[in-house]
């Protein structure tokens, strides 16, 4: 009897544990969103960023980078990075696009916009 009931709660426990993963993956919808947007705009079309990647600032402004995490197939997960210079949309696409320790150089493509 008593392994029925620990088999049961195992159950009950694996069962919320896929659901609850299956929330964490939202459908976004990036074709909501436009270069030039700002961040709030931005949130406002998809939600909250799942990571801020980075936050630096430079002397004409501050380079910003959300990563939102989309559902893929059934055994990869997709993450988008967006790009904000100055709390505006620069740019987004796969993270595998963009390195990390590139941020000095994402400035500089960056800053001859504004």
């Amino acid at each position: 009897m008593l392994k029925n009931k620990y088999f049961s709660t195992f159950i009950v426990l694996a069962f919320i544990t896929l659901f609850a993963g299956c929330g964490l993956m939202k459908l976004r919808d990036f074709t909501n969103i436009k270069v030039g947007m700002n961040q709030q705009e931005v949130i406002q079309k998809i939600g909250k960023p799942d990571l801020v990647v980075a936050s630096k600032k430079y002397n004409d402004g501050i380079l910003e980078i959300y990563e939102y995490t989309i559902a893929g197939d059934s055994t990869h997960v997709r993450k988008n990075w967006l790009h904000f210079f100055n709390n505006e949309l620069q740019e987004w696409g796969p993270k595998e696009n963009y390195s990390p320790s590139d941020y000095d150089e994402y400035h500089r493509r960056y800053q001859h916009k504004h």
